[in-house]
């Protein structure tokens, strides 16, 4: 005889595993709907928007595919849009389709939409180029700043967009630019890629008063680029404010004063940028900094180039200033005539400023000198570490450490 209580389990059974069933057929329903919602054909997602009409992801996906078909894909996004007024994707769709049918008025309106319901950065950017297409820059500018405040990433394509409605650098750094240094630090690097040595170095001065060494590089770059274009001066200036700021381990240099080489006790570990040391290596020599005591070495294996330079320096000289260079060093026990020279180059014309460099060698710690005087129209001199090898010689083995440089002003 089957008890009430038995009756009542066996109730509570049957609908559980009713419930069970219904919940695993909606399960299988959504998954199919969502196997067919990736399909490229309107056709097949049109299915899975019937499957599970509520879904506003597949109205999007239904829309794309129409939009890659030919097709009008404006009802699938608006229906997107009223079961997902959130989504800012569905909004900017609607506003450039809305833009492409010349409906400019409801374009305007749905991109405005989405950057009301989305703070990130590419509703911003999508609204700044209708602004930009629609010829606007009233409307542009307050945008494109809007959207690089939150911007990060490729930033390449907004910053092409402003100088394609100005060529006015000032006027896009304050209208566009913001003090970020994750919208400074690309701009720059955009500027160089453009050959905008002069549109650089404004952004570079504001990048200097916000930046960290992660944006040596850059700075470096610009500097680089200005000692090739002897731009001395806005090069010496950016350098100065780097090391003011620490952002390089470096005394400022100051020409006028004598200061005019940079870390001639070779103390910190340099990237060869800008007014510091560039050591280079070559097939056949092995070069490298000692820690402690620090000082700079230079092995070679007898298969160096026959003409090298592997350490080098730019200077800032005082035009006609006469200057006296001395260093400490030691060899191995190689040839008096080394092949291994100090020079100092006019970077105006690659004349050699000194008359007669003696060649370093020597077993023991050597302290040695040369002068030169300073180009009378030109700032800049490259000091350069040079090994030549005179013809028909055999090229050295051994190698050279050199431990101090120092440059003194005399007159």
């Amino acid at each position: 005889m089957i008890t009430y209580r038995t009756a009542a389990r066996n109730l509570l059974l049957t609908c559980a595993l009713a419930l069970l069933g219904v919940a695993a057929f909606w399960s299988l329903r959504l998954a199919w709907a969502d196997r067919l919602s990736r399909a490229e054909d309107p056709q097949t997602v049109t299915r899975a928007v019937r499957l599970s009409p509520g879904n506003a992801d597949f109205r999007v996906k239904l829309a794309r595919a129409l939009n890659t078909s030919g097709g009008d894909c404006h009802s699938a996004l608006q229906a997107a849009a009223l079961l997902n007024p959130a989504d800012a994707r569905v909004w900017m769709r609607l506003g450039l389709n809305a833009e492409m049918r010349g409906d400019y008025v409801t374009a305007e309106r749905h991109l405005l939409a989405a950057t009301r319901v989305s703070r990130l950065f590419e509703p911003r950017s999508t609204l700044a180029g209708y602004y930009f297409r629609r010829g606007d820059a009233a409307h542009f500018w307050p945008w494109v700043q809007q959207a690089l405040l939150m911007g990060n990433g490729d930033l390449d394509p907004v910053f092409a967009l402003c100088w394609k409605v100005t060529s006015d650098a000032g006027m896009i750094l304050n209208q566009a630019i913001p003090e970020r240094r994750a919208v400074l630090n690309p701009y720059l690097r955009f500027l160089l890629q453009e050959h905008r040595l002069d549109a650089a170095a404004a952004v570079a001065h504001k990048l200097v008063g916000i930046g960290t060494e992660a944006d040596c590089p850059e700075l470096l770059a610009l500097i680089d680029r200005q000692l090739q274009a002897r731009e001395t001066p806005a090069a010496l200036e950016t350098w100065n404010r780097m090391c003011w700021r620490r952002i390089l381990p470096y005394a400022p240099l100051n020409p006028e004063n004598g200061a005019s080489l940079t870390d001639g006790a070779f103390a910190a570990d340099s990237t060869g940028g800008g007014f510091a040391w560039h050591l280079d290596s070559a097939p056949g020599v092995a070069c490298g900094r000692n820690t402690s005591p620090r000082y700079v070495w230079l092995s070679f294996s007898g298969a160096q180039p026959a003409r090298y330079e592997p350490l080098s320096e730019y200077l800032v000289v005082a035009p006609g200033a006469h200057y006296r260079l001395r260093y400490l060093y030691r060899t191995s026990d190689w040839a008096p005539e080394s092949g291994i020279s100090w020079q100092v180059l006019d970077t105006a014309g690659g004349a050699q400023l000194i008359a007669r460099s003696p060649w370093l060698s020597s077993p023991e710690w050597k302290t040695d000198e040369t002068r030169f005087t300073a180009p009378a129209s030109n700032p800049l001199v490259r000091l350069v570490l040079t090994y030549q090898s005179a013809p028909g010689a055999t090229r050295i083995e051994g190698s050279v450490l050199l431990r101090r440089v120092e440059l003194e002003r005399l007159s």
